[in-house]
């Protein structure tokens, strides 16, 4: 009867607007590997719907969309099974969108959008790459930047997440905002400027019971102004709750050979970062898209450095990015990293008040990434390499060395689907060489 009633409230609308619109698509992907673990670009930057350990996943995925004459609503939901994690089945995306000519807003969790044509190491996003599960909250953005005059504008956007996994700080909430001033100086060339900032806040730990979480604690948390926040004698005055952000510079421009876009993502979590003092950490990077995509439609290379940390000096040095001494899970969610995936959390190890998982969040790294296609082919390579350090108080000895590969060779039948072969070689100082194959099939309608 409910569900009756529903739908007879819906009609009406349906009626009136402009445009209903429904899609899906069906994918599932089998993994072999030489090693119980697979290389590490078919896991990577998944959004999880691939563990280390998955052999076999499914993933299905529904859309549905009302367009009337100055708005859309959009609804979706996306659940994948794979297994070798804890949790076989999981949703990845559940939500329901507003749109209208300036405001889009995400109410629910929901797999963000991909850049770069997936070769980015980061997705241009050094602080959530889609190495995890997308957060359950609500997202007030910016549909299209607003327009200050002919040649500025401005994107924002503002979230409150929640993370409900299993952690050491149980409940704790997340705080998003980005501001970014957009300078067109003519159509073929554009500069982003772009500041992001999250923050982790309020929760129950086991150490020190219920962190401040009430409206107060929330400003603080905004502003990042200094306040106790555990309440304990002696505490030192610091930033309610655990704080990442960073700079971006994105330079955009065309000419008769392509679109190039040259970019900065530069980290920081405390003011030794803010002032740069971590410099030259962050993502170095290069794209271009060729105008002639005969063979080639797209390169990329990333040099990713997150060794400096404003140094071992005493004070705002110690950066250690993504962990923090109170929300001892850090920047991670089901114990996979948020952010860019070269830093080393270790699920193995307890978290407990003196001990942490965050293995190595020093690293450099050199990354890159083609792809292209011929008829109804598509190809891509990946190939990064990377030299882990550890951490100042634990480094490695000797480095870690990595050399991580993929590549893939899609065909896409007009009726039957898009069928894809993929390959995959890691090759290491301190581990077998691990080389894995797989075969994946998905269908849109």
């Amino acid at each position: 009867m409910k569900l009756l009633k529903f739908i007879f409230f819906l009609l009406p609308m349906i009626s009136f607007s402009q445009e209903f619109n429904i899609s899906g698509t069906v994918a599932a992907k089998a993994i072999l590997s030489n090693e119980d673990e697979n290389p590490f670009w078919f896991h990577t930057n998944t959004n999880y719907a691939v563990g280390v350990l998955t052999n076999l996943s499914a993933t299905g995925e529904l859309t549905a969309s009302l367009t009337f004459s100055s708005f859309k609503v959009k609804g979706g939901a996306a659940i994948y099974g794979r297994d070798g994690v804890e949790d076989a089945v999981q949703r990845r995306d559940l939500f329901i969108q507003f749109e209208n000519s300036w405001l889009f807003a995400t109410v629910g969790a929901k797999k963000q959008k991909e850049v770069l044509d997936g070769l980015s190491a980061t997705n241009q996003n050094f602080l959530w790459s889609g190495n995890a599960r997308p957060l359950p909250g609500i997202l007030l953005e910016a549909n299209n930047p607003i327009k200050i005059s002919n040649t500025f504008g401005i994107d924002w956007g503002i979230a409150h997440y929640d993370l409900n996994d299993n952690r050491f700080v149980d409940a704790v909430h997340v705080h998003y905002k980005r501001l970014a001033l957009i300078t067109n100086f003519n159509e073929n060339h554009k500069l982003t400027a772009q500041l992001q900032h999250y923050a982790q806040w309020g929760g129950t730990s086991p150490v020190y019971g219920d962190l401040k979480d009430g409206f107060k604690d929330f400003i603080n948390v905004f502003f990042a102004h200094n306040s106790e926040e555990l309440g304990i004698e002696d505490e030192t005055i610091n930033k309610v709750g655990n704080h990442l952000g960073s700079y971006l510079l994105n330079y955009e421009f065309k000419n008769s050979w392509g679109n190039f876009s040259f970019y900065h993502e530069h980290p920081f979590e405390d003011g030794s970062g803010t002032r740069l003092a971590n410099f030259p950490d962050g993502v170095w990077g290069i794209y271009f898209k060729p105008q002639n995509q005969k063979i080639i439609s797209s390169i990329l290379y990333e040099y990713i450095d997150t060794s400096d940390q404003s140094g071992i000096s005493v004070g705002s040095g110690f950066d250690g990015y993504f962990g923090n001494n109170i929300y001892r899970s850090g920047w991670t969610y089901e114990e996979n990293i948020i952010g860019a995936p070269f830093i080393l959390f270790d699920k193995n190890i307890e978290i407990t008040d003196t001990t942490t998982a965050f293995i190595s969040n020093r690293s450099k790294t050199h990354h890159f990434g083609v792809m292209g296609e011929f008829g109804n082919f598509q190809w891509k390579l990946k190939t990064t390499v990377t030299k882990y350090l550890g951490t100042y108080r634990k480094p490695f000895s000797p480095e870690w060395n990595y050399w991580y590969n993929y590549g893939s060779l899609s065909y896409k039948h007009e009726k039957l689907g898009t069928f894809t072969v993929m390959a995959g070689a890691d090759f290491s100082n301190i581990a077998k060489a691990l080389i894995g194959g797989g075969i994946e099939y998905s269908y849109k309608f």
